[in-house]
């Protein structure tokens, strides 16, 4: 694991693969300077959309500080799973985010559901587990859980915030077992 005091999290919109390439290169040039790794996540629809186009920007950029960030949700949407994060380098994955949701899109959406319903871990159909299993032990795991229409219908955040706490703690201790 890199020293470094934390990460800075990249996706890109650039259409151009080969140029968000050199561009995350650059920016992973910037934010080591200033003591940080780079961290890019894979999400579904953007230029680095799955988990081996990932792989590619990681082997361009070719810095330790260059890591993967793990999204549940992106993760298996995009196609891939446990086993294929088996399949890495621990070092490769310097972060991941946590939620659940269905397997298929619940709405025609991706990004509207991505960013505003996602679902507690353990409610929907991901592979949590088996996904948590092959997590390296010691990088941070993050709740990525946003509930627009609980808070819209006034449920306060500790309120939306605890069920997600609860459930991703007895999966955690679930797989430490």
């Amino acid at each position: 694991m890199t020293e470094s005091a934390g990460a800075s999290g990249a996706v890109s919109l650039d259409p151009d693969r080969d140029h968000t390439f050199d561009q995350l290169a650059a920016l992973a040039e910037l934010v080591a300077q200033r003591g940080l790794e780079t961290l890019v996540e894979p999400v579904p629809g953007l230029t680095i959309g799955d988990l081996p186009t990932a792989l590619a920007a990681v082997k361009h950029v070719a810095r330790q500080d260059f890591r993967l960030l793990i999204d549940t949700m992106h993760l298996v949407r995009s196609g891939s799973g446990p086993t294929d994060l088996a399949a890495l380098d621990p070092h490769l994955i310097g972060y991941a985010q946590i939620s659940d949701t269905t397997l298929a899109p619940r709405t025609d959406n991706y990004a509207e559901e991505a960013m505003y319903e996602r679902m507690i871990p353990g409610q929907g159909e991901l592979p949590l587990s088996g996904i948590l299993a092959e997590l390296p032990s010691d990088i941070v795991i993050g709740l990525e859980i946003p509930q627009r229409s609980l808070a819209l219908d006034g449920v306060q955040p500790a309120e939306r915030l605890r069920p997600s706490i609860e459930a991703t703690r007895a999966l955690l201790a679930a797989v430490s077992l």
